[in-house]
């Protein structure tokens, strides 16, 4: 019978609580809870900063809040938080800020080497997996010295650098590779079990991985991309806490988005990552349609750009002009297309039924009734036309449309993947692999 070691949770500093008498203004009313500012102090650690003002209230769970963050973001840190009747903030002071960038540097160049756009997810995350298994030894002193070991063992670094780490070095290790590779992952800790391991996003579901457990008992595989009922079996956590993060970050809007992604960069971010809560303008809305037709290549190509419209950004001028030219959009006004301009869903599913060669000035639809439209002509089934109809139209419920048509037929032939792939947009193994497992969940 095998015995495993686990290591513990990362530091939470606890701030002094400043009493306020009576007569101090209230505090303001709550803007986010405990996950939702979790997830915006993640997307902040993602970018450098280290440090998120946040309006709370007394009922603010600071703790919870931090394991969430944990989840998103792991290492080696003390969690900070100053709760205050206005600007409270939550802060992440990195053990080592040295070795922290090194782990990040070392994910990053394994990733060049392991990882090829062309694997699967599944390939993608087994190739993560198996480095580790070839490459970490658990640090059993460590383990076994707990309460007062707090070295790079419990670190990203500890495992990406020295090679020498306990389950938390490895999970969180586990995390920064695949967030280095573009892969969903997050990190699980178990308080019962002392114990952590990675929970991921593979053809559309959470799965989960415990590096450590393969590790030390000698199991190459056994718990690589377990469902949940199957690590259940030796396995507990607050599966709540998991369900309710993943079911957030990972929901139907975030798979349509990173499915467009991974099958051809249909759908791309920018500095600030994704923006699926961001409204998406005219010109995005342009440049979809533009790669829904196969034509980016052409429309980055172009050297003569003539158009009328004088507002439109040089780098979405060749996408919009290309438009124009086709006479698949139309300005504002003579002189003005105005590219920022929010796009609203029967705006945008004018665009993708005209990338279907279905034609409003021909009778085949029109805009006002574009997405009724839509459901008549076969592109969106009754559950998609509802959601679109009733969600905030987002830049994710923009790419939760853009797959559905993607899947769809175009008029009077085939699906619009399958042109695509004929067309070396999509590869051939992308379209198995990513969109057909869509399609077959859709059905």
């Amino acid at each position: 019978m095998k015995k495993v070691f686990k290591s513990i949770s990362a530091m939470m500093l606890a701030a002094v609580l400043m009493v306020q008498t009576a007569a101090a203004s209230p505090a303001p009313e709550q803007r986010k809870g405990e996950l939702e500012a979790a997830i915006e102090f993640a997307g902040l650690l993602q970018s450098g900063e280290n440090t998120m003002y946040i309006d709370a209230y007394g009922g603010f769970d600071y703790g919870a809040c931090y394991r969430y963050v944990s989840m998103l973001w792991r290492d080696s840190y003390v969690f900070e938080y100053m709760p205050l009747p206005y600007n409270s903030y939550m802060r992440v002071v990195y053990n080592d800020e040295a070795k922290h960038a090194a782990a990040l540097e070392a994910a990053a160049v394994l990733c060049d080497e392991i990882i090829d756009a062309d694997m699967t997810d599944r390939e993608s995350y087994e190739a993560i997996h198996d480095w580790m298994l070839d490459n970490v030894e658990y640090d059993m002193h460590a383990a076994l010295n707990q309460a007062t070991e707090t070295g790079d063992a419990f670190s990203a670094y500890g495992a990406l650098v020295d090679g020498l780490a306990v389950c938390d070095g490895i999970s969180a290790a586990f995390a920064m590779v695949c967030r280095s590779a573009g892969l969903p992952c997050i990190y699980v800790a178990s308080t019962e079990m002392n114990h952590s391991w990675n929970a991921v996003l593979c053809d559309g579901e959470v799965r989960y991985i415990d590096v450590t457990y393969d590790l030390t008992g000698n199991t190459d595989d056994k718990y690589l991309l377990l469902d949940e009922n199957e690590l259940s079996r030796d396995h507990s956590w607050d599966k709540e806490m998991v369900r309710a993060l993943t079911s957030r970050v990972w929901d139907e809007r975030y798979i349509s988005a990173y499915t467009l992604n991974r099958i051809g960069g249909l759908f791309r971010g920018s500095d600030k990552g994704w923006e699926l809560d961001r409204s998406p303008s005219r010109a995005e809305a342009a440049i979809m349609l533009v790669r829904f037709l196969g034509l980016e290549q052409k429309a980055l190509e172009m050297t003569e750009i003539s158009m009328p419209f004088t507002d439109v950004n040089p780098n979405h001028a060749g996408y919009i002009a290309l438009l124009y030219e086709m006479g698949l959009t139309k300005g504002t006004s003579p002189t003005t297309y105005s590219p920022d301009l929010e796009t609203r869903p029967q705006d945008y599913m004018t665009f993708m039924l005209r990338a279907l060669g279905y034609d409003d000035a021909a009778g085949d639809f029109s805009w006002k009734t574009s997405l009724e439209d839509s459901v008549r002509l076969r592109v969106l089934n009754g559950e998609e036309y509802v959601r679109i109809n009733e969600k905030v139209f987002d830049r994710g419920m923009m790419s939760y449309a853009s797959l559905a048509v993607l899947r769809a037929n175009e008029k009077g032939g085939k699906p619009l993947c399958e042109r695509l792939c004929e067309a070396g947009i999509l590869s051939e193994k992308n379209l198995e692999n990513f969109l057909k497992k869509s399609v077959d969940k859709r059905v």
